[in-house]
């Protein structure tokens, strides 16, 4: 055998050595024990913790990777043929550099997803369907001045939340000296009232060109010794991957202030630095194939009526629907799944999908979610937005066996998550609705898994724990959540524009759904 070969055949190994330890250290599994040709998604790794590979992959190699190709070559060997097709040359140009992690602040242009919500805010600045919202019931009363000050810390820590946000050729992020928002302060008799004034006081509307992206809203209860505690931030400046990194260094300053000390000084990586990061990968996909997949796969999607049609006026604020899922319905889906060589998520969209066809005689519609674009170590430090929204089209005949139904939704998900790095908004140019149509056929509905961190709170002395508050606002008219917990439970989370459905709907939505899903798993 030529030497070269036996090189190259070394650095073959090595390479995939390298990649099965990026997904044991995710995942926890030995490394040892990651199989060459199975998918990272059948090996149980969600969309996070594949970002996370991804992420790992990128430092340790010294060259950006794709996020969508993560999806495209899923396995340890499809990945390392990638990687070897794609090395750069030994005598290539080197890349730009890029910007310092912590450099001295400038101003940095928004991802496509954040410009089309910082201009449908310019548009209508009174719109609360972009409003993130967290909460936690605290049983005790915290330190009012650590929490004040912990406020602060992180808004001057995370260069997103301190932004004022404007447009000049392009729209951008500009960070400035903006004051902390002030911690709002409130007393109430009874636990009911507390959760109707946060709910109030996180509702209120934003002003993003003036740098005011968000809030935080305490309210003591007199009669039973408890507080609840919570924040709003604007879309723009966060998504479900900054949940727990944010709730985390608030608790970790307010231990630090309330202890008489100094909260860690670290700062977080620079707007400059994150915009760099978020795009460093764009020069190694195939935006032209990406392209193309989503003009076919949006060529025929079409309108679906909710039978009830609206149940108030234009402008009534959205309204919330909720139920438990049927204890065991979390292992039993990642059971399923598992036997499937599938993830959960396509587990629940694919009853999804089959219960919204059912219900409403459509099969053309197209389901929105959330894609997570932290593909990047500087993501995974950022309290930013770094998501976008994919269309995805879900198996939707009602009548087809299980097995066939997942997987056929399965590789809907994963074609879409591989084309990724076509922004929703050119995506949705690609959909030519008739100049007459006033609703969005490709994201009248929404399936949101939210299998991140919520966001645990973890203050000295107290015991909090997270809630989920009635949304101010939501981004589609039917807004359907899976929330598993610890514990193993699960709730189902619907909310929904009254103006464009009815409650009835929803609340059919949630049985038949949870009962084809009960089925699915019988």
């Amino acid at each position: 055998m030529p030497a070269g070969t036996r090189h190259d055949a070394s650095a073959g190994a090595r390479l995939r050595r390298t990649i099965a330890e990026s997904v044991s250290e995710v995942t926890g599994m030995p490394v040892g024990d990651v199989p060459a040709d199975v998918t990272l998604t059948a090996l149980g790794a969600t969309s996070l913790e594949i970002g996370r590979v991804c992420a790992r992959l990128g430092t340790v190699l010294e060259r950006p990777v794709p996020l969508s190709q993560m999806y495209r070559t899923p396995t340890v060997e499809s990945l390392a043929a990638w990687l070897e097709a794609t090395a750069p040359a030994a005598d290539a140009d080197a890349a730009p550099a890029a910007p310092a992690l912590h450099a001295p602040d400038a101003q940095a242009p928004l991802s496509a997803t954040q410009a089309f919500m910082f201009m449908k805010h310019v548009f209508n600045p009174g719109d609360l369907s972009l409003h993130c919202v967290r909460s936690w019931r605290i049983a005790g009363r915290p330190d009012r001045a650590a929490l004040r000050a912990a406020v602060a810390h992180v808004h001057g820590k995370h260069r997103y939340l301190s932004a004022e946000y404007q447009f000049k050729d392009v729209p951008y992020a500009k960070p400035v000296d903006v004051p902390a928002p002030p911690l709002a302060e409130f007393l109430v008799e009874t636990e009911k009232d507390a959760r109707a004034v946060l709910a109030r006081e996180l509702a209120r509307p934003f002003n993003l060109v003036t740098g005011q992206v968000w809030r935080a809203v305490f309210v003591a209860v007199r009669q039973e010794h408890l507080t609840l505690f919570g924040f709003a931030v604007h879309h723009v400046a966060f998504d479900g991957g900054s949940a727990g990194l944010m709730a985390g260094d608030l608790a970790r300053a307010y231990n630090a202030f309330k202890a008489g000390a100094e909260p860690d000084p670290a700062p977080a990586p620079a707007l400059a630095a994150v915009a760099a990061a978020r795009d460093a990968h764009l020069p190694h996909v195939d935006l032209d194939a990406q392209r193309a997949y989503w003009r076919e796969a949006v060529r025929d999607v079409t309108q679906a009526d909710f039978p009830g049609g609206a149940e108030a006026p234009r402008g009534t604020p959205c309204r919330m629907v909720e139920a438990p899922l049927p204890d065991g319905t979390v292992a039993g889906v990642r059971a399923l799944a598992r036997r499937f060589g599938v993830s959960p998520f396509a587990v629940y969209l694919s009853a999804y999908g089959q219960t919204m066809a059912e219900l409403t005689g459509s099969s053309g519609f197209g389901v929105g979610t959330p894609v997570n674009r932290r593909g990047n170590t500087v993501m995974f430090d950022t309290v930013g937005c770094a998501i976008d929204i994919l269309c995805l089209r879900p198996e939707t005949d009602p009548l087809v066996p299980v097995e066939e139904a997942v997987t056929g939704t399965a590789r809907a998900v994963l074609d879409a998550f591989a084309a990724q790095d076509v922004p929703v908004s050119e995506v949705a140019d690609m959909k030519r609705a008739p100049a007459s149509a006033s609703r969005n056929a490709l994201f009248q509905t929404m399936f949101v898994l939210q299998d991140n961190n919520p966001g645990d709170l973890p203050l000295d002395g107290l015991r909090s724990d997270f809630f989920r508050p009635d949304y101010p606002g939501v981004a589609s008219e039917v807004y359907t959540e899976v929330w598993p917990a610890a514990d193993g439970s699960a709730r189902l989370v619907i909310g929904y524009q009254p103006d464009r459905a009815s409650g009835d709907f929803c609340r059919s939505l949630a049985e038949r759904f949870t009962a084809r899903l009960t089925a699915y798993l019988a």
